[in-house]
């Protein structure tokens, strides 16, 4: 199996798809993670503070100490519920269950008979007992807004009264697939009956580490849908709110619970994710205690959702939530009802699956990519960057939007293509480094060499795009010099001047492509990235120039004949890579720029001068060399006109060509607006002072021919080559 077919792209790929299929079968384990991971979540998010008007009137363990162990006398109870009623509160929701009559009450401490007690005694005890459950049921029904509690049994031993008196949804759109529950607990006959309305109490902790996330907002009884506590009580504080409940006609699954205009999103199973405030206490908590001695200011509870339960831990009536282990269960309610109140909600909605694959896909692709270039600590920086980003975001989203994105699935995603691509790395990059070896010194420069030798990962085999300068240079006549020196001779010459030549693209750490006869290619850009790709072979070319004269005044002495040379330099976009077969490969650049540039270098001969370079290299080169227009140029096999400049020196030699360059810009822009007469004069007054200026002597050439022969309405100042 050849490495090179999994490259990092393709790792990612399938990586990315791997873990989205996971994403989308919800693999059990891992989705646990994910929600212990919401959890992390809601800490780091922090308390938010709940609205004012949800108050908890707590049976803690100052009310057990001061009134006695739970469970208390309904008579008792009855003067709480009295009391909390006359402070004017919107509704009384009670998280307990009067489920037995008074004479099974244990804080009675009289199931049955003692001995010594006669059955009379024992009979009017017991009826003084269940008065007692009429006084509770008295004070109910006078206070007109209490919401009794109940619990729903899953054992099929449970009793099953029937459910005539709990509150139900009066209004559901189609059938759904709700929890059954076989059995109730309910409260005595004439206490339900005195309720204004009902709600079971039930929670379900999540099985595997017995945590409560979630309340069910709809469960099934004796044939009919019946709501919790919370929106029991909801129901009861803004009657005017419509409360109902929806079902995916297709799957049966609950859509969701609508109350007035806001929409609730529960899971198919009907059950809210509640958006817990904080830890224990972050609503406010008026000891029952304090409410019976008449303590308790009537504001505290005027207009308040009053949820009354038993904290005291005695009693145990603890649950376990992300924000605290021993949570009381009364203030579960109430963080439902102000989740509803405020439309704060931890949601899921089914586009986030959806989502998260995308984010999955996204994370693995984007580390493949970077992972192309980064290696061994940069990678693994790349990969943490990224893990901390999505944190980052995925939290401001669940802060604000309440989406809780997963968090092991783009995990394992980050992970397993950061494994995954530096195996392939590990398993390649010997081999690439052995071919890498073989073929540096032919191309490059001993310090790049070595560098490169060193740090093989910074050479990337194979095409790759990349914006670079390339270079090409041709000796005048050299057909002719072939017909007339003998071929010893002229390879001695060649060799010279291909040396002298190679040794200034290595002086200024360019890569040498190719020769092509006695032509010289050459490109800067590659192998390794050089921001100043442009000046450098703007240099490099100034330096080859200079140096031909010396070279044509040894050979000259040898009775040799000199050489003239033309360059042509273009900058843009080219790939870049090693090209061939298996066994032959060469280092080299293709393209349009890659042919742009061969073209300029041709155009030398037709403006009689040494270096042409289009305008992208001029601009790349960033001030740091003097440059002329030239012309505006169509080349063969390209539709678009290129502007071309001479290159006469480095910026710090600008005064000397100061002169010429305005003058000839003159002449330039007089010869495109058709005052060829003008430009005509510009030229010939140029070539004066310049005499061997040979762009000037091309111009005055073209002007002439102009004004000889007018062209037509349509001519075009763009000098078209038919020709390579």
């Amino acid at each position: 199996m050849s490495w090179r077919l999994f490259t990092p792209v393709r790792i990612a790929l399938l990586v990315g798809g791997f873990v989205a299929a996971l994403c989308w079968q919800h693999f059990d384990y891992l989705s646990r993670i994910d929600i212990r991971a919401m959890d992390f979540r809601l800490l780091q998010r922090g308390p938010i503070e709940p609205l004012p008007n949800i108050v908890v009137v707590a049976v803690d363990n100052e009310s057990l100490a001061q009134v006695g162990r739970w469970v208390w006398p309904r008579a008792i109870i009855a003067d709480l519920i009295r009391r909390i009623s006359a402070a004017g509160p919107k509704v009384v929701a009670l998280d307990i269950v009067f489920s037995e009559p008074s004479d099974f009450n244990e804080q009675a401490g009289l199931t049955a008979r003692p001995p010594g007690v006669s059955a009379e005694q024992w009979a009017m005890t017991q009826s003084a007992l269940r008065a007692q459950d009429e006084v509770l049921a008295n004070a109910i029904r006078e206070s007109g807004r209490v919401i009794l509690g109940y619990a729903l049994d899953l054992s099929p031993e449970a009793p099953k009264p029937p459910g005539k008196h709990l509150t139900t949804y009066n209004w559901w759109k189609g059938k759904g697939k709700l929890k059954q529950m076989p059995g109730a607990i309910v409260n005595l006959p004439e206490i339900e009956a005195a309720g204004h309305a009902s709600g079971y109490f039930n929670i379900f902790p999540d099985t595997f580490d017995g945590m409560v996330r979630r309340m069910p907002l709809a469960l099934e009884y004796d044939s009919n849908i019946r709501m919790p506590l919370a929106m029991a009580a909801l129901r009861a504080a803004i009657p005017d709110a419509p409360l109902s409940l929806n079902f995916n006609s297709d799957t049966r699954d609950v859509a969701s619970v609508k109350f007035g205009p806001i929409t609730i999103p529960v899971d198919e199973d009907g059950q809210l994710l509640i958006n817990y405030r904080g830890r224990g206490e972050t609503f406010p908590h008026i000891s029952a205690a304090a409410v019976l001695r008449g303590e308790v200011p009537a504001d505290q509870l005027k207009d308040k959702i009053v949820v009354v339960g038993v904290t005291a831990t005695a009693v145990f009536d603890i649950r376990s939530t992300p924000f605290d282990e021993v949570f009381p269960g009364v203030e579960i309610h109430a963080n439902v009802i102000d989740n509803v109140l405020k439309g704060d909600f931890i949601q899921r909605p089914r586009i986030l699956v959806v989502a998260e694959m995308s984010t999955v896909l996204i994370l693995a692709m984007l580390l493949g990519v970077a992972m192309i270039r980064a290696r061994g600590v940069a990678a693994a920086i790349t990969a943490i960057v990224m893990l901390l980003a999505y944190l980052a975001v995925s939290q401001w989203i669940f802060v604000n939007r309440g989406w809780p994105l997963s968090l092991i699935y783009p995990l394992l995603a980050v992970a397993l293509t950061y494994v995954a691509v530096a195996l392939q790395h590990y398993m390649t990059e010997e081999r690439e480094r052995k071919k890498m070896r073989s073929a540096l010194d032919l191309y490059l420069s001993p310090s790049m060499a070595e560098l490169l030798s060193r740090q093989p990962e910074r050479l990337r085999l194979g095409g790759e795009q990349r914006e670079l300068t390339v270079f090409f240079s041709d000796i005048r006549g050299f057909t002719t010099l072939t017909e007339r020196l003998d071929p010893e001779v002229l390879s001695d010459i060649l060799n010279e001047y291909l040396g002298d030549m190679t040794d200034i693209v290595f002086a200024h750490d360019g890569m040498l492509d190719k020769y092509i006869g006695d032509a010289v290619m050459a490109v800067w850009g590659a192998p390794l990235e050089q921001p100043d790709h442009a000046r450098r072979a703007c240099f490099a070319t100034f330096e080859m120039v200079k140096r031909l004269p010396e070279l044509n005044r040894q050979w000259e002495a040898r009775g040799l004949p000199p050489l003239a040379i033309g360059c042509g330099l273009n900058t843009g976009p080219m790939k870049f890579g090693n090209y061939g077969s298996a066994q032959h490969m060469a280092m080299t650049v293709i393209g349009d720029n890659v042919n742009l540039g061969s073209r300029l270098e041709g155009l030398t001969k037709m403006y009689k001068t040494d270096i042409i370079a289009a305008e992208s290299t001029v601009l790349q080169a960033d001030g740091a060399i003097v440059a002329r227009e030239l012309d505006l140029v169509r080349v063969k096999g390209k539709a678009e006109a290129v502007r071309i400049f001479q290159l006469l020196g480095r910026s710090e030699e600008r005064q000397r060509w100061d002169d010429l360059l305005a003058a000839f810009a003159k002449g330039v822009d007089a010869y495109r607006t058709q005052r060829w007469s003008e430009a005509l004069a510009i030229f010939e007054a140029i070539v004066e002072k310049q005499p061997d200026d040979g762009p000037s002597h091309v111009f005055i050439e073209r002007c002439q021919t102009l004004l000889a022969e007018p062209p037509g309405q349509d001519w075009d100042p763009v000098t078209t080559m038919e020709s390579k």
